[in-house]
């Protein structure tokens, strides 16, 4: 029995084939369920499941999950409810802890410090997720998140609370990737559109339930933005301890643990982080510290600009093994116009819900509370709307056309709030924030199943890694890049 995984050319060519799927070897899931499944690629392009039993059903809704399913997939979405909820906590609550720890124009470091840990990690962790697995990486990345929160919520200065929050970001990181790389894994494409927009619709949540509890916490004690996170995290981790039942990984047989961490790209991850720090530092330190014409400036973009070019040469060099971003992922024009807007969604989405609600703090003269309220209809819009795009997109396959519609309404939202004045009213800012909401949740949950639809299953892992890092490159750059300017 030939055990690889079916490519959508192998369903296209209308070979006969009967493939267990996933391999046994690389199975996700412990085998617990009685009812193990076969993928029958017949002579149509239709693919279908069969169970040994004899029962079959058509490969296109969510299907029947038993409950060891469910149990691993709570056990994901609770950290990535965590890492939502901290990835837009302090938006409502950043004024409140700026005057408390006198933070000045250091204050944007707060979020910017989150997201550039969290992306920079991503690229190591997706590496040695592929050769130890994801079950025990998952839960160290929960105990670094925890770690973090509780570094950040006793500090006493900026230096403490940044540090808190680069630790925090390194666990928010892992925690996305290795979701992402376990969904890929234990759920087939065909359905992953369904199970994908549910965790989206659980990161939105998240996101939607930050600024309104970072409100409520700022006018109380701010500090519980990120003590509340410790609790949840313990429940985390005896939930994963128990229902996250995955493989151990790649067996690296014959190989010393020094040959196995030798399988990381180590001069790629230091040549991108190089970059992607000094493009950032430049672009923080520009316009508040320094003008764009100082050396400090200048010196650090160019220094940005040319470690990028030499992580692509180096990606693309016969002595890079293992490259965290493999070339041929970005091979096919349906994935690369996907990782495009996959950036451009979280430039758009996270800087316009970062500094909302500052804003209405400074210029509407709202509480901390009021304007977690008033961003709550455009979080709200992007629950709704993520929870259906998934299944959407698996019904129809019209990926193109929403993505379309998406950035359609994210535009007509966006742009009559450049020319708003003060005296707007409040309702008019909630409508623009909802059209936002919308055409974000639109998108949200659709950019991964395009990423990975070209294809193979094989390619999923470094395809992820590159899709995770790209929305959270874009996230940053959309906090970053207004900082200089707002």
């Amino acid at each position: 029995m030939d055990t690889k995984s079916p490519t959508p050319r192998d369903a296209e060519a209308g070979n006969d084939a009967f493939v267990m799927s996933p391999p046994l070897e690389n199975h996700a899931l412990s085998m617990r369920s009685h009812n193990i499944l076969i993928l029958i690629v017949s002579n149509t392009p239709v693919l279908r499941w069969e169970r040994v039993d004899g029962e079959s059903r058509e490969d296109g809704g969510m299907g029947h999950r038993g409950l060891g399913f469910w149990r691993c997939f709570t056990g994901l979405c609770i950290p990535i409810l965590l890492s939502a909820f901290e990835g837009s906590v302090v938006s409502t609550a950043l004024p409140t802890i700026s005057r408390s720890l006198n933070l000045g124009p250091n204050s944007s470091w707060v979020a910017t410090a989150f997201l550039l840990a969290s992306i920079i990690f991503q690229p190591l962790f997706g590496q040695l997720a592929d050769i130890w697995g994801r079950r025990h990486l998952m839960m160290i990345a929960v105990v670094i998140f925890g770690a973090g929160s509780a570094i950040a919520g006793y500090a006493n200065n900026c230096a403490v609370l940044v540090f808190g929050r680069i630790i925090q970001g390194i666990g928010s990181g892992g925690i996305d990737l290795f979701a992402e790389l376990i969904l890929c894994d234990i759920i087939p494409l065909k359905k992953r559109g369904h199970y994908v927009a549910i965790k989206a619709a659980v990161y939105a949540l998240g996101t939607t339930v930050g600024p309104l509890l970072g409100g409520v916490f700022a006018q109380t004690n701010w500090r519980w933005c990120f003590g509340v996170n410790l609790p949840i995290c313990i429940i985390a981790l005896v939930l994963m301890w128990f229902w996250l039942q995955l493989s151990s990984g790649h067996s690296w047989k014959g190989l010393t643990a020094l040959q196995q961490i030798g399988q990381v790209d180590f001069v790629g991850i230091s040549l991108l982080t190089t970059a992607v720090v000094l493009i950032l530092c430049a672009l923080s330190l520009a316009g508040t510290v320094y003008s764009w014409s100082h050396p400090t400036i200048v010196a650090s973009l160019a220094g940005g600009f040319a470690g990028t070019v030499a992580f692509i040469f180096w990606q693309r060099s016969r002595r890079c093994a293992r490259p965290i971003m493999a070339p041929h992922v970005f091979s096919n024009r349906t994935t690369i116009a996907a990782l495009a807007i996959t950036a451009l969604h979280g430039f758009i989405t996270y800087g316009f819900q970062f500094y909302l609600p500052p804003f209405f703090q400074a210029v509407l003269g709202a509480s901390p509370s009021q304007s977690g309220l008033l961003i709550l209809p455009c979080s709200l819009a992007v629950v709704i709307l993520a929870s259906v795009g998934g299944p959407l997109l698996a019904r129809f396959g019209k990926y193109r056309l929403m993505h379309l519609v998406g950035f359609v309404l994210m535009i007509a939202g966006i742009l009559p709030c450049i020319t708003f004045e003060k005296s707007r009213s409040v309702g008019l800012w909630i409508f623009m924030s909802l059209l936002v909401g919308i055409g974000s949740g639109v998108i949200v949950s659709t950019t991964l199943p395009t990423v990975l639809v070209e294809l193979t299953d094989k390619e999923n892992a470094a395809a992820t890694g590159s899709w995770a890092f790209l929305r959270g490159l874009g996230s940053l750059l959309g906090v970053a890049l207004p900082n200089s300017r707002f």
